[in-house]
């Protein structure tokens, strides 16, 4: 960046005990409410977050209604009672929902993004959503199936074209973000996942094929077979966490790089091994204390991906720009996708 560029850093405030007292409340008022309270628990979670994230000093908010979650949540449960029912009762009419699903994720998707951006704002301006929905069906159903058929040879170029449409379609105000990433980075981030991913496969058939060669028998032969196989499933189960994290860090810093607003840039300071370490410590103390431990490994969680990003850009960068109008949406998108475990994330 030029010499006059300033970096404006973002900061979470958040801590693990003060974020118990919300989680266990909104946990025990959710479980007496059958599920009720889950929507303003839903709110009490994402304005804390927000409240606790600071940009050049001043927090963010969320503004979202409970109660038009609950309804999207009362329309998602619905469709999903329908499909269980039909699965039990009429299989194929739960063939046909299922379908039906899958063509309405692109709606979905959009839906969720424009709610949840148009119910955050920062500085007294709201974010906005304005992805085209013919660009989500062919990203999300037309590459999605793609994806399927090329047996996983397409999974870069989906990841690629889903990061372009949610980062390139947000706007702050009146100014739109923009994505400049290349389909052929991500293709560099699989092809070196795939090549961890590969080592303890070698291990594996490389075990097996000495084994067969020595001359045992007995169950002398077969417990060495069953010790290589055992070792090289244990370091297959070691590489998956090593995978995520490389992955998730690696496509959040092209994300954040690729990104602009305006005048402004983004610069990360993620690795792949902080990450992974989260990811693994994380796991262990919500496992040791039956999952107490899970508001912590959120307020962790959202330390690191904040704590380690910041906006760079010009003097007076964040004052220029322009609220944009934004009317209400409902959020059943938001809730279809939540309760149909639809992914959205991009870091």
């Amino acid at each position: 960046m030029a010499e006059e560029s300033r970096i404006y850093p973002f900061q979470f405030t958040g801590n693990g005990g003060e974020y118990f007292r919300i989680w266990i409340v909104n946990l025990a008022l959710s479980v007496v409410t059958l599920g009720i309270y889950s929507a303003w628990a839903k709110v009490r979670r994402k304005r804390y977050f927000n409240n606790h994230t600071l940009l050049d000093g001043h927090n963010f908010d969320y503004l979202a209604d409970p109660v038009a979650i609950l309804k999207g949540r009362v329309i998602a449960f619905g469709f999903f009672l329908a499909y269980a029912l039909a699965q039990k009762f009429l299989p194929w009419v739960s063939l046909v929902l299922l379908a039906l699903f899958f063509l309405a994720t692109p709606w979905i998707v959009a839906r969720s993004l424009q709610f949840n951006a148009r119910n955050s704002s920062h500085r007294g301006l709201r974010f906005d959503f304005r992805g085209d929905l013919g660009e989500a069906f062919r990203i999300f159903v037309g590459w999605g199936l793609l994806m399927l058929l090329s047996l996983g040879m397409a999974l870069p170029y989906l990841l690629f074209r889903k990061t372009a449409f949610i980062a390139g379609n947000h706007a702050y105000g009146a100014t739109r973000f923009d994505f400049q990433g290349r389909a052929a980075s991500f293709y560099g981030i699989f092809m070196k996942a795939s090549l961890i991913m590969l080592a303890p496969l070698v291990i594996i058939f490389a075990g097996g094929i000495t084994l067969a060669s020595l001359d045992h028998e007995g169950p002398v032969g077969m417990a060495e077979m069953i010790g290589a196989l055992g070792m090289g499933l244990l370091l297959l189960y070691a590489a998956l966490p090593v995978v995520m994290g490389y992955v998730k860090a690696r496509v959040a810093r092209l994300t954040f790089l690729g990104t602009r607003i305006g005048a402004l840039g983004f610069a990360g300071r993620h690795t792949a091994r902080a990450l992974i370490g989260l990811y693994v410590s994380n796991l262990v103390l919500i496992v040791l204390t039956l999952g107490l431990y899970i508001p912590w490994a959120r307020v962790r969680s959202a330390r690191f991906w904040l704590n380690n990003l910041a906006v760079v850009g010009p003097e007076q960068g964040l004052d220029g720009f322009v609220a944009a109008a934004g009317a209400g949406l409902a959020a059943t998108g938001a809730e279809m996708a939540e309760a149909f475990d639809v992914d959205l994330g991009i870091a």
